[in-house]
């Protein structure tokens, strides 16, 4: 009788180990303090699988458009670690709009198939993004009269005083998630019909919800 091969002796194992690919995302903030506690909360509510699935690392930066996209790229060459994604967050507010069109470009010049750039710029400003939580609106407006919008919609839906550099406001209106990105997709609708086909043109509009894309799942299902 011919003995079994004994697969241990061999250095070999009879069942492979499975290896999960984690994803690293960095998200690069314009501003310091209102965007990047929003996106701190996000890494909270990811629980265990933020470092298990995934890690994100979230940086406020104190600039701008194309300002913000450099800056992103060096982070990216300083890293110890690549990065699978790197998200930008920035605002219209009163910058060139050629500028602010720009940054879109030259995330997909430099995007590639092991690192991909989103730029997820928000017109007029970033609060558009947590109102579009609370109610759906086509009017153009400033940074000031978004901001007012979200102080009304907030103090209406939650009885809460909304202020620049909050914590809480991932929190308190993620349950509405799906109402925000719906509400995208018909902005975008809206802009398409018009003829804007530019960010500097779309009043209101945002790509933030785009990052949920990614890591919604994580989010909703828990690890």
């Amino acid at each position: 009788m011919v003995a079994k091969k004994r697969e241990w002796r061999s250095g070999r194992r009879s069942v492979a180990t499975k290896l999960v690919q984690m994803t690293r995302h960095l998200v690069v903030c314009e501003g310091t303090e209102t965007e990047p506690r929003y996106f701190g909360g996000m890494k909270d509510a990811l629980g265990p699988a933020n470092g298990r699935k995934i890690a994100v690392v979230v940086r406020g930066s104190g600039r701008h458009t194309l300002d913000l996209f450099e800056h992103a790229e060096e982070l990216c060459r300083i890293a110890p670690d690549p990065y699978n994604h790197v998200w930008l967050i920035f605002d219209k507010d009163d910058f060139p709009s050629n500028e602010f069109d720009l940054v879109e470009r030259k995330c997909g010049e430099v995007s590639s198939s092991s690192c991909t750039f989103h730029a997820l710029y928000s017109n007029p400003c970033f609060e558009i993004w947590p109102l579009l939580h609370l109610r759906y609106t086509t009017a153009p407006m400033d940074a000031s009269s978004c901001q007012k919008g979200l102080v009304d919609a907030l103090k209406r839906e939650f009885n809460v005083e909304y202020r620049k550099n909050m914590d809480g406001l991932f929190s308190l209106v993620d349950s509405r998630r799906q109402d925000a990105i719906s509400n995208v997709d018909k902005l975008d609708k809206h802009h398409k019909s018009i003829g804007n086909d530019r960010p500097s043109t779309m009043n209101p509009s945002t790509r933030v919800g785009d990052i949920f894309e990614e890591l919604g799942p994580y989010l909703d299902k828990g690890d």
